[in-house]
């Protein structure tokens, strides 16, 4: 995953020299699509949240205040989360960002 992460990161800065921008920021759509993504995908363990020593994983013991670290990270896993970046790069316009 570390590998793919360079990957993504290295794609998104050549982009960003190759547009000769100085600044790269998500549209408020592609934000909003992908916090809905991440919503729909999350792994939810709510019984764990309540019962977990109050840290960071619950909210500091309170999860109806708040959904946690585990709350909303990504629960497709790394397979489909890779495809959807491998997609994402295909037609090299890195829909969803500004670069200006």
């Amino acid at each position: 995953m570390l590998a793919d992460q360079a990957s993504h990161i290295t794609k998104l800065i050549a982009h960003t020299i190759t547009s000769r921008a100085r600044c790269v920021e998500p549209t408020a759509e592609a934000e909003a699509e992908w916090v809905a993504t991440i919503r729909r995908k999350s792994i939810q363990n709510r019984r764990f949240q309540r019962e977990c020593t109050p840290g960071y994983y619950n909210n500091e013991g309170k999860p109806a205040e708040g959904v946690g670290f585990f709350g909303e990270q990504y629960g497709g896993g790394p397979l489909e989360f890779d495809d959807i970046m491998r997609q994402w790069h295909a037609d090299g316009q890195m829909k969803g960002l500004r670069f200006s």
